[in-house]
């Protein structure tokens, strides 16, 4: 372990093996983006990171989005067993519906509020290429993703935003077609996480990797992970370290 690492806060993902491939964990109060193709794993990788998050290091949560029935995302949860109405009603965690066409402004007010009244220390938003979509053109798109992670890195809260790729395979890695938000989304966060599916079953269906993360010796290259009834898990236990 780098000296430095020794040095950086964590915020432990709860997803076992995913730390042991980032010195510990997230680098608390940062920004991070999860990328993946469909059914590569994104929504379950941020429902265990808020359960377990409350559950097991005391660490409220907030889920935003734009869908608008949370309890289907309940009852996906309820799968493996995290009971989110439960946290809800004890106040360690919380649900916010956003449209499209929400300002940063209005979004800083809102986040403002739940994280003091929770005090929220993790945040999911999924997905997050909807946001700033009604822009008219890619110049006010960035300036509007810019304001966006600017605000969330003042938080104080550690952010994962999730997004989707049109590819999801492992062997096309950093090849996926992806839209401005996404691209631009990149080059903006802390850390950057990339899922993959083939959907072909088996153990190397799945696998997730490190793309960056900013102050942390990290994994580098693709590592195998599964799915079963208790959640995810990254079947690597250490993976070979990169340089910062």
């Amino acid at each position: 372990m780098a000296r430095g690492d020794i040095l950086v806060d964590r915020c432990p993902s709860g997803i076992p093996g995913f730390d042991d491939l980032c010195n510990g964990g997230f680098v608390r109060s940062s920004v991070n983006a999860l990328m993946g193709g469909p059914g590569a794993g994104k929504t379950i990788f941020l429902l265990q990171f808020l359960y377990t998050g409350a559950t097991e290091f005391k660490e409220n949560g907030l889920y935003i989005s734009f869908e608008p029935d949370i309890y289907e995302l309940y009852k996906d949860a309820l799968v493996f067993g995290w009971d989110f109405q439960k946290l809800e009603q004890k106040g360690q965690f919380a649900f916010m519906k956003i449209a499209p066409t929400t300002d940063v402004r209005e979004l800083q007010k809102e986040l403002t509020k739940l994280i003091s009244k929770y005090d929220i220390k993790r945040i999911c938003f999924d997905p997050i290429s909807f946001f700033g979509a009604s822009q008219e053109n890619e110049a006010k798109t960035r300036l509007v993703l810019f304001e966006l992670t600017a605000l969330l890195k003042r938080l104080g809260a550690t952010v994962i935003l999730a997004n989707e790729t049109a590819v999801g395979d492992a062997e096309e890695v950093g090849m996926a077609a992806t839209d401005v938000r996404s691209q631009y989304i990149k080059f903006l966060v802390d850390g950057l996480i990339d899922m993959y599916s083939s959907g072909l079953g088996g153990v190397s269906d799945r696998a997730v990797r490190i793309s960056k993360m900013r102050r942390t010796n990290h994994s580098r290259g693709p590592q195998p992970m599964q799915i079963s009834e208790s959640g995810m898990k990254v079947l690597a236990s250490k993976g070979k370290k990169g340089l910062l």
